[in-house]
């Protein structure tokens, strides 16, 4: 090759050379194909079958009843996002991650919460018209009387959640907790929480009937189930999008926790949801707003963005919204707001009902 040439293929090559690395970018485009990876081996219970021992793959192919050398190829990708290990003796295993977390029946499965997760996959299509147009994606996720058709979302991330409530109610160290509604109780995590810092709590979870199952089961796991009553819960609104009043007496709570319900909600109805909080919140007593809210401009986002694209696209109202507009509705409705912490993703705002 003549110097000339040499010299104008390397000027012609320079801007590929000294572009930055697309390979991120290439990761993040095939991001699609990682969750649907995970959500295959849960569905064919790759996880449960090999947590009963190491297993090659035409042993575990016939447990499973799938084509050996499609599951391989599975198994190999598996190993590659770190799930699995073994392959290049061709005995699968599994790692602490998907041990801890990806078998059926331990205590901290996730599987049934990364379904209700990839569930979400059609939905997601239609972004780029919501970006266009503005309006939410709409779904039945956001609605609260829809609660009991994602057992997943609001009661499979216990094993993430109750790490988080126990870490900040000793952080915030309440006063007796007393008579305790966890108003929107999922698998009850703030409610054992509380109780397990207050021998003397009786708490009352509140929630959807298909729900309050898994709350039994986690109080009795925690040693509680004793002080726990189950409460089913209406949250059907009417045409003025007013929800029913809980079946309970004015005033008749000590500390009252609201968790994870006003994002998916949206303002309108998470002013309604605190309106019927205070009410039932005795005068010195305790609210505990717990969800996922805007930080202020130089503070760590985390996933907040993300999180608050996903409530556009699957909820007909829900938002990220600030910590400031929590406060003022607990002001409008007789409830002095106090201390807040942000222990990483979410924030738990206190109040006092005046």
């Amino acid at each position: 090759m003549s110097a000339p040439t040499a010299a104008a293929h390397s000027r012609a090559l320079a801007p590929y050379e000294d572009a930055p690395d697309p390979g991120p970018l290439l990761a993040l485009n095939f991001g699609f194909a990682r969750a649907r990876v995970l959500g295959t081996a849960l569905d064919l219970g790759v996880f449960t079958g090999l947590a009963r021992g190491p297993r090659g793959t035409p042993g575990l192919a016939a447990e499973l009843a799938c084509d050996p050398a499609a599951l391989h190829a599975l198994l190999a990708a598996l190993e590659e996002l770190g799930l699995v290990a073994g392959g290049a003796e061709e005995s699968w295993t599994l790692t602490d991650t998907s041990r801890a977390h990806l078998v059926e029946g331990g205590r901290g499965y996730l599987g049934d919460h990364f379904a209700d997760v990839l569930a979400e996959w059609d939905q997601w299509s239609g972004l780029t018209e919501l970006v266009r147009s503005g309006r939410h994606g709409g779904g039945e996720l956001g609605a609260p009387e829809n609660r009991g058709l994602y057992p997943g979302m609001f009661a499979g991330i216990f094993p993430v959640g109750v790490r988080t409530a126990f870490r900040v109610v000793r952080e915030l160290a309440p006063r007796a907790a007393g008579r305790v509604l966890d108003f929107a109780s999922g698998a009850g995590e703030w409610g054992i929480a509380l109780a397990a810092a207050d021998p003397e709590a009786r708490v009352v979870a509140h929630d959807t009937p298909e729900l309050l199952g898994a709350a039994r089961e986690r109080a009795a796991e925690f040693g509680v189930a004793e002080r726990f009553r189950f409460v089913p819960a209406d949250f059907t609104r009417d045409y003025a999008g007013d929800f029913p009043k809980a079946p309970f007496p004015e005033g008749c709570f000590d500390t009252v926790v609201l968790a994870h319900l006003s994002r998916f909600a949206g303002p309108d109805a998470t002013e309604r949801l605190i309106q019927e909080c205070a009410r039932l919140l005795r005068p010195g007593g305790t609210l505990l707003i717990v969800d996922v809210m805007r930080q202020e401009p130089g503070r760590p986002a985390l996933h907040r963005p993300m999180i608050a694209l996903s409530l556009l696209v699957n909820t007909d109202a829900g938002g990220v919204q600030e910590e400031s507009a929590y406060r003022a509705v607990m002001e409008k409705y007789g409830v002095t707001a106090k201390e807040s912490v942000t222990p990483g993703l979410i924030t738990v705002l206190t109040g006092e009902r005046r």
